[in-house]
């Protein structure tokens, strides 16, 4: 499984990313190219602890479900509706999320898995760090293949 950790991977994702224009269609769903590097920014803050949700309820009872299934599957499906403190609907300019995104993906090479949180993800639950770091990559790839990069 590729990682956000492994150096090459994490150029892979950085190359992808470049890709992106604000004219780039969605395959899928309703974001744009600006809110899609928003919305990624904030799944990996909470990743890395810069952002701390509750528990939801309905993550309570089915997260660990849920939570097992996206492990198995090689890439996310499409219609995996966004947890709902990660949602961007305003405007974004897209050269400084862009930036951002970018910024932090490097980033993460410095922090390791070791500056992965400890508390729980606020639908599947408690993660160990190699458990996070293939949903991370898993949740990237799926927003990059939205906009065909």
């Amino acid at each position: 499984m590729k990682s956000i950790f492994n150096t090459d991977n994490n150029a892979e994702i950085i190359n992808r990313i470049n890709q992106l224009s604000v004219m780039s269609p969605a395959q899928w769903g309703s974001m744009s190219s600006a809110q899609m590097m928003a919305h990624c920014q904030l799944a990996m803050n909470m990743a890395f602890g810069n952002t701390k949700t509750s528990r939801h309820w309905i993550g309570v009872l089915f997260g660990q479900i849920t939570k097992r299934r996206i492990l198995r599957v090689k890439q996310l499906d499409r219609h995996i509706p966004a947890f709902i403190t990660l949602r961007v609907t305003d405007d974004c300019d897209f050269e400084t999320e862009k930036q951002k995104f970018i910024a932090l993906i490097q980033s993460v090479l410095e922090k390791g898995e070791a500056g992965l949180v400890k508390y729980p993800h606020p639908y599947f639950g408690t993660f160990r760090p190699g458990e996070w770091a293939q949903l991370n990559w898993k949740h990237l790839d799926h927003h990059l293949r939205q906009f065909n990069v």
